[in-house]
């Protein structure tokens, strides 16, 4: 049975009020607790025998902010009336103007609209570790009940930008040292520190501070413009598309110059503002998308415990399997890794070693978690230490034959219980494993390059994959940080069969004399995070053959045959893998375009010898947008109509995941919102910028 939403509030013997909020498991703060709120804050007011208030929240966790159900119901219905109004009757009136101090003592994490009534209190009392956030711009909105107000004037404008255009989170630690919090003790002293710190207050012996009316953490107002530009300057490079950035910095440009009431008034309409918006509406959907993806009909529900996976070998230390043995040692699962000669063997462990350093030298894992990490590594060169794997993932060259091969071989030396899995891209699994008798035991684990980086792990199942298989291979996906999305086997799968139009719409416009470069660009302005023909390099020209053919093969009646990945072979490029493609790259330094790639394209040109007249086409960007990716939105269509994904949200999480489409559009929203996309670059303000 649920556990009762509910919001109480007892008065002991020496006037505190403590007023708590309850609604598991994060305490969020839906519509009727919010009414309930006020009440008690209006009760406790009127009582003679109240001195003081303290508020909290119940099981360990202060709030997780706002109930955001409430975002899709006003999304539904565009009734923004749904959405409680109270960042100035009940945050500014009753809570920061209340004629008795409040405390607010926080514990496990602060939220969003949470974080902003703890920020209204007098005093703020925290447990360690506990987790401050202000994650609204994420959404695609910015805070409503003060939070650009407050933050700037607790911990300075820079470091409230900081936290609010990257919804960074700070621990109570951080907080105390910036001011934000006022005193941390131990769980089991936080009601009682919170109790005698309101009644200091009351007393007079502690300070009694309204927030949202200080200034000395503001800097002049010279300060303010110089780190608001640069603010603004950021913001256009890193987030071009989305308005939300550039309106949280008017707000607090807002309340800076006609002070913080003034602010507050215009956060409320901004945000109101912002809630309606196409960003919005395309980042509340995927949040949402992101969280369904872990039911599977027929899979989830029927009850079955997934087993544990402590050993798993890979087939191929190239840049898949080395990135794979990455992300598993990471999470503590011990990886044989095979390979077919010593040579390549130390490539492999050399990559991920390389991949290891990395993180450690970008501060995202300690020296003594690397080492650890690299222990869990053994290379091999046959299946001798494959007799007590509870996993094998194959993660060779696209080639079918050698697939087939290796999954004879591998069912004969596993134990029965291991899990067969593919990391092919592309190759139908029917046709992967037919040589085998095994079939309930194979499934896709198909990762994303670079695989310890890239977040999402699509597990393809066939007909005859057994649930159980799926649900471990599910943990699996969570236990190494992957989101992982269940789809049904057909060749490319969910995303590369969705997204195979793609690079074909990329080569059909250089055929018609459209500058590759120009397309590249026009991508990135759209949202992605590299055009169509860095990708391509990127992803290296060998398996891109591979998977055309393939592609070619399955769906003749909608195949571009593009003669440009030969030719660029033959000519000696390889992409990035030897720092020659469409791009030059080099060690250190950004890619730059390859001026000298032009010939091979008129020679590509040449052969397609599409081009009306001989002569380039003329189009607009906005077309180039419409050629290359509406037919990813037709192919979207086919793949939910086959059935492919579980519900078509899972084709958006696997495509923002996967493909890195912007995820405040989404491939299904796109039709609706791709004849705007180039209106809705954000307005800036002019007032100290």
């Amino acid at each position: 049975m649920a556990e009762e939403r509910k919001l109480t509030m007892e008065v002991g013997n020496d006037g505190v009020a403590f007023i708590t909020i309850s609604n598991p498991p994060l305490n969020v703060l839906a519509t009727p607790l919010i009414a309930e709120l006020k009440k008690k804050f209006e009760e406790a007011r009127r009582r003679n025998d109240v001195k003081a208030i303290v508020l909290t929240g119940g099981g360990g966790k202060f709030s997780g902010g706002l109930d955001i159900g409430i975002f899709e119901e006003v999304h539904k219905t565009g009734d923004l009336s749904l959405l409680p109004d109270e960042s100035i009757d009940l945050v500014v009136n009753t809570v920061e103007d209340s004629k008795k101090p409040v405390v607010a003592a926080i514990e496990g994490l602060a939220f969003g609209g949470g974080f902003e009534l703890a920020m209204a209190c007098h005093a703020r009392v925290a447990a360690p570790r506990a987790q401050l956030c202000l994650p609204e711009l994420k959404l695609g909105i910015i805070p409503g009940f003060g939070g650009t107000q407050r933050l700037p004037r607790l911990v300075g404008l820079s470091k409230a930008i900081e936290m609010l255009l990257l919804s960074k989170t700070i621990s109570s630690d951080e907080g105390k040292k910036l001011g934000l919090i006022d005193s941390i003790v131990s769980s089991e002293e936080l009601l009682k520190e919170s109790q005698l710190w309101a009644l200091s207050i009351a007393e007079g012996s502690k300070p009694w501070i309204r927030s949202l009316y200080r200034t000395d953490k503001l800097g002049s107002l010279y300060e303010a413009r110089e780190i608001l530009k640069v603010a603004r300057q950021q913001v256009m490079k890193t987030s071009p598309n989305m308005p939300q950035h550039q309106a949280c910095l008017n707000v607090i440009v807002e309340g800076i110059v006609h002070g913080g009431y003034a602010g507050i008034q215009k956060e409320t309409k901004v945000s109101r503002d912002l809630l309606l918006s196409d960003t919005c509406k395309g980042l509340v959907h995927v949040f949402f998308a992101q969280r369904a993806i872990s039911k599977v009909p027929n899979v989830t529900d029927i009850r079955l415990k997934s087993r544990s996976v402590k050993k798993v070998a890979i087939i191929g230390a190239g840049l898949m399997g080395s990135g794979i043995a990455t992300a598993l040692i990471l999470s503590n699962i011990y990886v044989i890794l095979k390979e077919i000669n010593p040579e390549y063997l130390h490539k492999g462990i050399k990559a991920v070693e390389a991949n290891v350093l990395g993180l450690v030298n970008k501060h995202k894992l300690a020296q003594e978690k690397a080492e650890k990490a690299l222990l869990l590594l053994k290379g091999v060169l046959d299946y001798t230490d494959f007799k007590d794997v509870d996993m094998v993932i194959e993660a060779v060259a696209e080639n079918i034959h050698l697939k087939q091969a290796i999954f004879s071989e591998i069912e004969k030396v596993c134990p029965s219980h291991c899990i067969l899995a593919s990391n092919t891209s592309t190759i139908n699994l029917h046709v992967i494993g037919e040589r085998t008798s095994s079939q309930d035991r194979i499934v896709g684990a198909h990762f994303f390059s670079p695989a310890h980086v890239m977040p999402l792990l699509e597990i393809v199942r066939t007909e005859k994959t057994s649930p159980q298989v799926i649900i471990d291979l599910m943990t699996v996906g969570k236990i190494i940080k992957k989101v992982p999305v269940v789809v049904r086997n057909c060749t490319g799968f969910a995303v590369n069969r969705t997204f195979f139009p793609y690079k074909q719409g990329a080569h059909m416009l250089v055929s018609l004399g459209v500058d590759l470069f120009r397309i590249d660009s026009v991508i990135r302005s759209f949202g992605f995070p590299v055009g169509p023909f860095q990708l391509q390099d990127l992803t290296g020209y060998g398996s891109s053959i591979a998977v055309s053919k393939e592609f070619a093969a399955a769906f003749p009646d909608r195949t571009f045959k593009s003669s440009l990945f030969e030719l660029l072979v033959k000519s000696g490029r390889n992409g990035k893998n030897n720092g020659r493609g469409y791009y030059i790259y080099e060690k250190g330094s950004p890619p730059k375009p390859d001026q000298s790639i032009l010939p091979l394209i008129e020679e590509f040109q040449r052969l397609a010898n599409v081009m009306p007249g001989r002569k380039p086409i003329s189009v607009t960007d906005h077309d180039i947008v419409g050629m290359i990716l509406f037919p990813v939105v037709n192919e979207a269509c086919r793949v939910l109509d086959e059935g492919i994904v579980v519900r078509a949200s899972d084709l958006d999480v696997a495509s923002v995941l996967g493909m890195s489409f912007p995820s405040y559009r989404g491939p299904r929203q796109m039709p609706s919102t791709l004849p705007n996309w180039p209106k809705t670059r954000p307005v800036t303000s002019n007032v100290l910028a």
